[in-house]
């Protein structure tokens, strides 16, 4: 019975020392991702900041090389709507063709 006792104590004495374990090991994880948390919200920051001012200069470049390619193709797409207006108008138009009785 006394070696039973002494088992328990020392069982006992074993799983407080495995959570004193996990609570420093949990404390360590914690810490990690509040490190994590803290420099990925910086990220996040920077990039609100970034993106539009990377956006406004590839536009800027964009626009002083390619300036001539969109106009023309703005151009032509006005052209080909009001072809496509003259086209459709056209079409449901009535014929006036003067209809021929059959005598």
């Amino acid at each position: 019975m006394r070696e039973a006792h002494e088992r328990q104590r020392e069982l006992l004495l074993e799983s407080e020392l495995n959570r004193q374990a996990f609570r420093v090991e949990f404390g360590r994880v914690r810490c990690r991702v509040e490190q994590y948390r803290r420099g990925f919200q910086w990220a996040q920051d920077a990039w609100r900041w970034a993106a539009p001012l990377a956006g406004f200069l590839v536009a800027r470049r964009l626009a002083k090389r390619t300036s001539g390619i969109f106009a023309k193709g703005s151009r032509l797409a006005t052209l080909a709507r009001s072809a496509w207006k003259i086209w459709d108008i056209w079409r449901s138009r009535p014929s006036q063709r003067s209809p021929t009785s059959p005598s």
